[in-house]
């Protein structure tokens, strides 16, 4: 009988004690997580928390900086910062309505989705020169040291492909985790109430329009005033384009830019309509601008044309193989540093060109390329014009 019972206690686990006593706390604590701690130990130091950097910001406005205003983010993805929007007087009723603000600041647009090293400084609110209020953003000054001297001295933080990195108002309405970024734009007269009001209900708009609800402006090419570069990708896709004017924004997503019909093999073409297919014979990203055409083939008509300012060597312009056997002029169609961006009319290579006033008897709803930069010419008359390309 009792022989039969002994393969049944094999699969019982024995629980290990100590000769004299019944296993104590300490010791069950060992068998259930591992720990060598044992009665009568002295108790070990607890590891000391690592305190994590406390980041105050108590302006955006660059003329009233102070040291204690300088932050670190290098190699971070979201760092929060504080936004300190009390005033200095303990008996202003104001400063208990404004409670606790803070902000996280997104790597977006940077690569790896970090903050490079060195990334210390300023963060300012800036408007973008000849451009309307609603084109404010937030940028950050990169300078070297906390000392607000220095603020002329350092540069602006770039993203990936050399354009500012940059929190535009638009999107800060748009977001219940900037609320703090706005009560310090409105606390030093940065931006005003009718200002917010107008870049909510742009913002709004943009959300109903087409192209999807979500906006990812750290690659959307903004746009405010002639000259202005952005970012810009020629081929096939070339990306979301948001023209901002006085109290309007026009949201377009543009494709085949500066694409020309091109025969092709068969009926029907590649991607084409009878045996025809769009084609530009490269693809890449690159820093651009609008501009005012001053050619004489232009000549008493508001056309606006797109100049190459820089070509980025970490991601090249490359070759698209033509679709057909046909050969074209690669080397003048090549986008050039300093130069326009040259495409095929009729068998002719010419500038890439748009007459914003050919498209005015279509509905209000079609967002052509005439449209958008309309409004160019519209803050061109209420905030002038650069006298040279800016980026």
């Amino acid at each position: 009988m009792l022989s039969s019972q002994r393969p049944f206690l094999r699969h019982i686990r024995h629980t290990p004690h100590w000769p004299g006593k019944w296993p104590t706390v300490s010791h069950a604590r060992q068998l259930t997580t591992g720990s060598r701690e044992l009665e009568g130990d002295p108790p070990q130091p607890e590891r000391p928390k690592r305190r994590q950097k406390l980041r105050k910001i108590r302006t955006l406005d660059p003329t009233k900086l102070s040291p204690r205003d300088y932050v670190d983010f290098s190699m971070l993805r979201q760092p929060n910062v504080e936004l300190v929007a009390q005033s200095s007087d303990l008996n202003d009723a104001s400063n208990a309505l404004l409670g606790r603000l803070s902000a996280t600041i997104n790597a977006r647009g940077i690569r790896d989705g970090k903050f490079p090293p060195n990334t210390a400084g300023f963060l300012y609110y800036h408007t973008p020169p000849y451009s309307p209020p609603l084109a404010g953003e937030v940028r950050f000054r990169i300078t070297p040291s906390p000392d607000t001297a220095s603020f002329s001295e350092g540069n602006d933080l770039l993203t990936e492909y050399g354009i500012p990195w940059k929190i535009p108002l638009l999107h800060m309405t748009d977001k219940k985790g900037y609320t703090g970024l706005q009560t310090l734009l409105l606390r030093d007269g940065l931006v005003t109430p009718q200002l917010l009001d107008i870049a909510t209900s742009a913002a709004e708009t943009l959300k109903s329009t087409d192209y999807g609800r979500k906006i990812g402006f750290s690659m959307t090419a903004l746009v405010s005033s002639f000259g202005r570069g952005f970012n810009f990708r020629v081929g096939i896709s070339n990306g979301l384009c948001l023209t901002i004017g006085k109290a309007t924004v026009v949201k377009k997503l543009i494709n085949n830019f500066a694409n020309f019909f091109v025969p092709v093999d068969g009926i029907g073409g590649i991607g084409g309509i009878g045996g025809s297919a769009r084609y530009f014979p490269f693809q890449g990203p690159m820093i651009c601008c609008f501009e005012p055409s001053t050619l004489p083939e232009h000549a008493g008509r508001r056309v606006v044309v797109l100049r190459v300012l820089r070509l980025h060597e970490s991601d090249p312009i490359r070759p698209v193989p033509s679709p057909n056997k046909h050969q074209y002029p690669l080397s003048t169609l090549r986008p050039r540093e300093g130069q326009l961006l040259m495409t095929m009319r009729w068998g002719r290579v010419q500038p890439w060109s748009v007459d914003v006033d050919k498209d005015t008897k279509r509905p209000t709803t079609h967002v052509g390329m005439g449209r958008m930069l309309r409004i160019l010419y519209e803050n061109q008359e209420l905030y002038g014009s650069p006298p040279e390309p800016f980026i």
